[in-house]
């Protein structure tokens, strides 16, 4: 009886603990269609206390519910790619939500490494994380790694937003603004980096998270280092000859061509590249596929920025005809030099570049992805006046001043009105008095005349 058909029978009758321990004493790797089997039967190996430290798992068994390393509970598959499979998790002591990257050692992974060499670049790709999320936030968080019979993880934060690329499926292109804020983000989680000899190889739209910050703005983070190579490699990790490390579109003319020169200017390419997409919604290499862009990149045919988006400064071709020039020497040397030089080309000197995004209201995505709604810039805006106690305060005492001033001019002007009332009064008074002892005189002087 094959293992596949002892395992279904021990999960079909469970009281048969003579199929269980037959399973236990082949060993070897758990395979069958039914992950819910699966489980079911390592359930039962544990309930039986038999070890089961010496079982392989393989895809079949990671689906949801399963549990990495005795704590992280797989809720739902987010992503999937070359080196394996991200989770969101939750940890099952603390209530954390976390996303968890497992790399399986089947075949179908379609490695070009062997598994000893992958599980040694997944270990760099945790140790590179982990060292450089410490210095900058612009680069996602690793909190743990390990592995699980023959089954690796690390354990990264779970961000909410989207990746780059989701972003420009859904609108296209960026607005100038915001693409500055993202060069310029990106351009600090690099040269951290790079300082620290650390060199991406692999940076393009579906790499970059665009999340949110405590205050709601736009948080841009590197995700991603499974490829990334130290420049000051040991043996252990060197890129092996011949072999070509990046994504075709994204890769600058060294990495095309396996050079020996190969350092974190590659990265600023892919930086530019990246800029170019989001400025324009294609790439700066005309072609449909890998093979065309690769030949187009060969040859140097880069499309001029204003072919694809005239209404852009003309500044920025300059930017772009030196970041994509032929000769390495010609192009920029450092991350912050080309965010440095982007920001200028584009006119956003002095000038808010990072509108704030609405409240994420949905979920879905790479890592975590929530719907994103992008504002335009509005350069030159002033804030409005915000009331405070004290302006308050203040703008009640001025009102009390003017209006006790006020009573109190009203009140010399009543009393001056006032005053000359009175003194007319008297005047009329003192002429009328003189005119009546007059007029007894009058008829003594009238019969003296006679």
């Amino acid at each position: 009886m094959g293992l596949s058909s002892s395992l279904r029978m021990s999960t079909l009758a469970p009281a048969c603990p003579s199929k269980t321990r037959t399973l236990h004493a082949r060993g070897g790797t758990l395979t069958r269609a039914s992950a819910a089997g699966n489980l079911l039967v390592t359930e039962r190996l544990f309930e039986a206390g038999l070890d089961v430290q010496g079982i392989q798992i393989t895809r079949a068994l990671v689906n949801p519910g399963y549990v990495v390393a005795g704590k992280y509970e797989l809720v739902r598959l987010l992503g999937r790619g070359s080196m394996g499979e991200v989770w969101e998790s939750r940890h099952r002591s603390l209530g954390e939500d976390v996303a968890v990257k497992l790399l399986t050692g089947d075949a179908r992974w379609g490695h070009a490494e062997n598994s000893s060499t992958a599980a040694g670049r997944f270990l760099l790709e945790a140790q590179v994380a982990a060292h450089l999320s410490a210095k900058t936030r612009h680069i996602v968080r690793v909190s743990d790694h390990g592995e699980e019979r023959g089954l690796a993880y690390l354990v990264m934060e779970l961000l909410e937003g989207h990746t780059l690329e989701k972003w420009l499926m859904l609108r296209g292109e960026m607005p100038l603004g915001a693409v500055s804020s993202l060069v310029s983000q990106i351009a600090r989680g690099l040269a951290v980096a790079h300082d620290e000899g650390v060199v991406h190889r692999d940076l393009k739209p579906g790499n970059i998270f665009l999340a949110q910050d405590e205050d709601g703005r736009r948080l841009v983070k590197l995700l991603d280092f499974g490829i990334a190579r130290a420049m000051r490699a040991t043996r252990a990790f060197a890129s092996a000859p011949g072999m070509l490390y990046g994504t075709p579109g994204y890769m600058s003319p060294e990495q095309l061509r396996a050079s020996s020169r190969v350092d974190h200017r590659c990265d600023l390419w892919a930086l530019a590249t990246v800029a170019y997409e989001a400025l324009t919604g294609e790439l700066p290499l005309p072609g449909s596929h890998s093979v065309e862009l690769l030949r187009n990149l060969t040859a140097g045919r880069i499309v001029p920025i204003h072919e694809r988006a005239p209404h852009l400064p003309p500044s920025l071709a300059g930017f772009f005809d030196r970041a994509f020039a032929p000769r390495i020497e010609e192009r920029f040397q450092s991350a912050l030099d080309l965010a440095s030089a982007f920001k200028h080309a584009s006119g956003m000197t002095g000038a808010s570049s990072a509108p704030p995004s609405t409240r994420p209201t949905s979920r879905g995505g790479t890592v975590l992805m929530r719907t994103l709604v992008m504002r335009p810039v509005k350069v030159g805006r002033r804030p409005g006046w915000r009331w405070t106690p004290t302006l308050m305060a203040l703008v009640i005492a001025g009102s009390l001043l003017v209006l006790l001033g006020a009573r109190a001019l009203w009140q010399v002007a009543h009393a001056a009105r006032t005053s000359r009332t009175s003194e007319s009064t008297s005047s009329v008074l003192v002429s009328g008095q003189t005119s009546s002892s007059a007029e007894p005189a009058m008829p003594s002087a009238i019969g003296a005349l006679r």
